[in-house]
């Protein structure tokens, strides 16, 4: 079986495309990124013992690497669209 060969603007419709789903993509683990620092910072505020400073917490300590994490993961899928140029 023959694949058609694809013509530039196939390519560049297919690439524009591409950068527009990973636009969306961005957009979303912005928002994701956004709402896990909110939850950090009101599981902060909730565990918070001022006689205790040096008190853990694992979940705490969890969501913030979710967060870096999902910084990652956005900073990644930046780039990539920015490859498509």
């Amino acid at each position: 079986m023959t694949m058609p060969k694809n013509t530039s603007s196939d390519g560049a419709a297919n690439t524009e495309s591409t950068k527009a789903e990973l636009a969306a993509i961005a957009d979303t683990l912005d928002r994701c990124r956004e709402r896990l620092a909110s939850l950090g910072a009101s599981r902060l505020m909730a565990i918070r013992d001022p006689k205790n400073a040096d008190a853990g917490d694992d979940l705490l300590t969890a969501i913030y690497e979710a967060e870096r994490g999902l910084n990652t993961a956005l900073r990644l899928v930046q780039r990539a669209a920015r490859q498509g140029r």
